[in-house]
């Protein structure tokens, strides 16, 4: 085993239990009512929890193990990009790519793409909407940095616990467009 693949399954089980306990919650007021608990006004700790625990770590083991497996499929990613839903790519300018260049391409992939909407257009930024399948929205930014444009993709709402890579296939997507002639 490399120091990435060690990398890779020490972030996965990091985030799998992340998951876990983030569903544990839920999971418990569903057996909590499931059994009845909260119907007659017993109290919560009464309920015998061991079916939460089992169904929330299986429930976390799944979403993530979808989540990287949508991430290798893009393959040729940062590890320190791994599993990660707010992406970051920086791209060094060169003597065609400037800001306004930039702009002009930005505009032209918006009126390609139904999906995407212009939220901010000003002289360093450029910030746009992008709505994926099951009505997922992305928010993607492109700001101009010394020697570079850096390019920012993370899901519109906080509550978004897994992306299944959506936001870095937003970064490649962005970056290829804007390289290609």
């Amino acid at each position: 085993m490399n120091k990435r693949s060690l990398f890779k399954l020490i972030i996965y089980v990091v985030n799998w239990i992340k998951l876990t306990l983030i569903a544990f919650p839920f999971v418990a007021a569903l057996v909590s009512m499931k059994q009845g608990k909260l119907q007659y006004g017993y109290d919560f700790l009464t309920v015998d929890h061991n079916w939460s625990i089992i169904i929330s770590i299986g429930l976390g083991m799944v979403l993530n193990t979808w989540h990287a497996i949508s991430f290798e499929e893009v393959g040729n990613i940062d590890p320190r990009q791994y599993l990660k839903m707010r992406q970051r790519f920086w791209l060094k300018t060169t003597g065609g790519l400037t800001m306004e260049a930039i702009r002009s391409k930005m505009q032209e992939f918006v009126k390609g793409n139904k999906r995407a909407k212009v939220l901010a257009d000003t002289d360093n930024q450029f910030k746009l909407q992008l709505k994926n399948g099951y009505g997922f929205k992305d928010i993607i930014e492109l700001n101009a940095n010394d020697g570079g444009i850096e390019i920012y993709s993370r899901p519109k709402s906080v509550l978004n616990i897994v992306d299944m890579a959506r936001n870095l296939k937003n970064v490649k997507t962005i970056s290829s467009y804007l390289i290609k002639k």
